[in-house]
């Protein structure tokens, strides 16, 4: 055979190795997200996606909340992003995907999305227009948790549907027929936008207020943000616990549980911790409560994952999140760890399953909850945004992180006769509000993205 020939069979074999390793090596898909339990459990239940779809392999980059937020937002700017699937919210997938940052949903994907078994609620936060930017894994509204022993103890009882002045009341009569061993509330007060201000935006809304009226002015100042913080402070000041500046989800949970306090307005989320306790047999649930309007006086807010834009395994990628979101996945958690850890709120047919229903006493006033909220109509004055603990814009991270740290510090240094703070307070934050909404519509006008 001449040197030729010879080169040429070589050629041949190289090139088909070449081939066979590339196809043994697949698309790696890189998935970004936060390490909390329900993550933990889906990077180990991957290793079934990966068995089932033998041409992608994910690698997984499990960090902090605070640290991923800021992470995926600088990532999804890079024309070649380090990650091709990001854990995102409510707030950040239709902005970012609004922007261009984010792909949409494949169509052979998307359809009607709103009729294929999600909880319309919550997949309509991941909209914009007719597109979707990311698929809820998880989803949550609030609900009112309370020890049921004790308010049956001193025959009092918690109404289907509270006011938060009703609430007080039940909360000062608890106090009085107990001696004073009773009668505390947990309600967040640890400032920032996604805690003690997901408790006030909504009874703001209930009070009858919103953020801005629709020529984009903030109303922080408004009569009912007055009378809403004012009870809010006054409240926690009376009935809620030592320190109440210092308690967000976490400590409340934790407070709750241990029997500091008897009532408790939180997120839907803590149901699973809660029927694990020794104590569920004395927990029961209501709506959260309301005053004015039961307009937006419960919150809505979801997890999903959402892929960028510049991601060159995009297919691969939403392949991944259609499995990692289906009800397929759910069946999985179930028989692999059991039916309490499933992702809730997000699939009609969890709310359907005898033995979920069976485990999670909370189940009923969960749905009902996700499904009384309008996520773009959460005031009953008219609005020119979408959201309901917060606002569908750049800007309001810091506005709300703003507004939750002056609102912590009159609650640590609450005098109830200094009524002037409170003013000059809400008055700064209107200013505040104001200008940041200015300077992001200056960046937007530009086409400059300082979101972080």
């Amino acid at each position: 055979m001449n040197s030729n020939a010879t080169f040429f069979q070589y050629s041949l074999r190289i090139m088909a190795l070449s081939i066979i390793s590339a196809t043994g090596l697949g698309e790696t898909v890189r998935v970004a997200t936060v390490a909390n339990e329900d993550m933990l459990r889906m990077q180990t239940l991957s290793q079934h996606f990966e068995r089932e779809n033998p041409g992608i392999q994910l690698e997984w980059n499990v960090v902090d909340e605070s640290v991923l937020r800021l992470m995926q937002s600088r990532d999804s700017k890079r024309d070649d992003p380090k990650y091709d699937v990001y854990t995102v919210g409510m707030l950040e997938a239709t902005l970012w995907g609004g922007s261009g940052r984010l792909s949409s949903v494949p169509a052979d994907m998307a359809g009607d999305l709103t009729q294929t078994g999600w909880i319309p609620e919550i997949i309509t936060g991941f909209q914009v227009g007719n597109q979707y930017y990311g698929l809820p894994f998880y989803g949550e509204s609030s609900i009112t948790y309370f020890r049921k022993d004790i308010f049956s103890r001193y025959d009092l009882t918690v109404p289907e549907q509270p006011t938060w002045t009703g609430i007080e009341q039940l909360l000062n009569e608890l106090s009085t027929r107990s001696g004073g061993a009773h009668g505390r509330i947990c309600l967040r007060g640890k400032p920032g936008w996604g805690e003690n201000m997901a408790l006030v935006s909504t009874l703001v809304n209930s009070f009858g207020g919103r953020w801005y009226n629709t020529q984009w002015r903030s109303t922080i100042d408004s009569q009912q943000w007055q009378n809403a913080i004012r009870f809010y402070l006054g409240l926690q000041h009376r009935y809620g616990l030592p320190g109440a500046w210092r308690n967000g989800y976490t400590e409340n949970l934790a407070a709750f549980l241990r029997g500091d306090c008897d009532l408790w307005v939180d997120s839907t989320a803590a149901g699973g911790a809660l029927a694990a306790h020794s104590d569920y047999p004395d927990i029961d649930y209501r709506q959260a409560p309301h005053e004015v309007t039961g307009r937006g006086a419960n919150w809505l807010w979801a997890w999903g994952f959402s892929v960028p834009e510049q991601s060159n395994v995009k297919a691969a990628a939403w392949k991944f999140i259609e499995w990692a979101t289906s009800e397929t996945y759910q069946q999985l958690v179930a028989d692999n760890y059991g039916i309490q850890y499933v992702p809730p709120g997000t699939r009609l047919a969890l709310y359907d399953d005898a033995d979920y229903r069976q485990y999670a006493a909370f189940a009923d006033v969960t749905i009902a909850a996700i499904q009384s909220t309008d996520f773009n109509r959460s005031s009953v004055q008219p609005i020119p945004y979408r959201g309901i603990q917060f606002v569908q814009t750049a800007e309001f991270q810091q506005v709300g992180n703003h507004l939750g740290g002056l609102l912590a510090h009159l609650l640590e240094q609450f005098d109830p006769n200094d009524e002037d703070t409170v003013t000059a307070t809400l008055l700064a934050a209107t200013d505040f509000a104001n200008a940041a909404h200015r300077i992001a519509r200056y960046l937007d006008d530009r086409d400059i993205d300082a979101y972080e």
